[in-house]
């Protein structure tokens, strides 16, 4: 055997080896916690985002995200798994192409999902709002191709994130959001971020544009230590007003919110920014608010900064520590128990969707876990049950991870 072959077969040895023990390093790794739905393939350049969850009339759970990364940096593509057993098992059961960013609710048995769309459709804007619908619980979905099939938002840069639908006076509320010019600050990537509300009948075909309301977007009023809002929430405060709870990328503190108020028809949308601040544990991350009827209190999962974290330069990516909160009036909240804590800030317990089941709270996760580049890039879409959820307080604290 030469002497060339030799050397190849050595190196073919080592490569093989390498893999191998690569591949057991990441098996003897502490399992993530909850139910895995997906995984990532490649932990350096994809990435799990967007979670979304609904339950369907027949108890069905269903379960979608879209993938980011440098291998998805040119593409939108979003995923749906189905549950048939609460959430023990999953599968697989749709992937389209064009729209990301989305956020799944049903009208009785129809499901809906609507997100941030690349229509490729020529004198179309290369970031749309689109709206898609699914007879068959999420097996096949409708295509946006023009104002009638889904294609609400096309004139200009438009973004949105799967910040929760609210269902109130008959109506359906979604937060959206035109992308204009940026500050010239120093931490500016979201302030060039424009909220609007757009709203349609619950009763309406959601696919026709012409049913729909859009107020007008609302820029940001540069603040000193502060760089931008995105991924509001639609609410109706205990004074039965509409407003939109704005995530504030607060990097000292991270515990601040926006309130910008929205008209009774949903056409107007106006900021004070002398007043508009509100306190918010974990504000600075993506929150899933909604009001419950049963103890007439608003609850989130946050990505609360931990005491033992406040030293952290960057509160933005402080996401190791998920609380459940409440608040009586959107304003002063309450953190009721801490659902995970892990010491390490490259763990990430993030962008929680979440349903009410009875007296049980169900939420998918995305969670960048071992293995994962940091606390904002996830390898992993989970599925998680919170027992009793009305009744939890700091005595039921997670035990932290090791």
């Amino acid at each position: 055997m030469s002497i060339l072959k030799v050397c190849l077969l050595a190196i073919l040895s080592m490569a093989v080896l390498s893999s191998v023990r690569t591949s057991f390093a990441r098996e003897t790794q502490t399992p993530p916690p909850g139910v895995v739905i997906d995984k990532s393939l490649d932990f350096k350049h994809i990435h799990v985002g967007s979670p979304s969850m609904e339950i369907l009339p027949d108890g069905t759970y269903v379960a979608s995200h879209d993938w980011f990364g440098s291998a998805y940096r040119n593409r939108k593509v979003t995923v749906v798994f189905q549950s048939k057993d609460k959430g023990t098992t999953w599968h697989k059961i749709s992937e389209f192409e064009g729209q990301k960013g989305s956020m799944m609710f049903s009208v009785g048995d129809v499901l809906w999902h609507i997100g941030w769309c690349t229509p490729g459709i020529k004198g179309k804007s290369t970031n749309c709002i689109a709206i898609r619908r699914s007879d068959d619980g999420g097996k096949t979905w409708t295509v946006p191709t023009d104002e009638k099939s889904g294609l609400l938002l096309s004139d200009k840069h438009y973004f949105v994130d799967p910040a929760p639908v609210l269902f109130y006076k008959g109506r359906i509320w979604k937060e959206v959001e035109v992308v204009g010019p940026r500050d010239k600050g120093p931490r500016n990537w979201a302030t060039g971020f424009q909220p609007m509300v757009a709203s349609a009948p619950q009763d309406a075909d959601l696919l026709d544009k012409a049913n729909w309301t859009f107020s007008n977007p609302v820029a940001w009023t540069s603040r000193p230590g502060l760089g931008g809002w995105l991924e509001g929430n639609v609410l109706f405060t205990p004074e039965g007003n509409l407003i939109i709870q704005m995530r504030v990328d607060d990097i000292k503190r991270g515990g601040k919110a926006a309130q910008i108020q929205v008209s009774d028809d949903g056409k107007t949308a106006s900021y004070d920014s002398a007043s508009g601040f509100v306190s918010m544990p974990g504000g600075c991350k993506k929150f899933v608010i909604k009001f419950d009827e049963v103890t007439k209190k608003y609850w989130s999962l946050v990505d609360w900064v931990h005491p033992d974290d406040v030293d952290a330069p960057d509160k933005e990516r402080v996401r190791n520590t998920l609380a459940l909160v409440c608040s009586n009036d959107l304003k002063n909240w309450e953190i009721r128990t801490i659902v995970f804590r892990h010491p390490s800030t490259n763990i990430g317990f993030q962008y929680c969707d979440w349903r009410v089941e009875g007296d049980d709270m169900v939420f998918v996760c995305r969670l960048a876990w071992q293995g994962a580049p940091n606390c904002h890039d996830a390898n992993y879409l989970t599925f998680h049950r919170l027992k009793n959820f009305r009744t939890l307080t700091r005595d039921n604290d997670a035990v932290p991870f090791e």
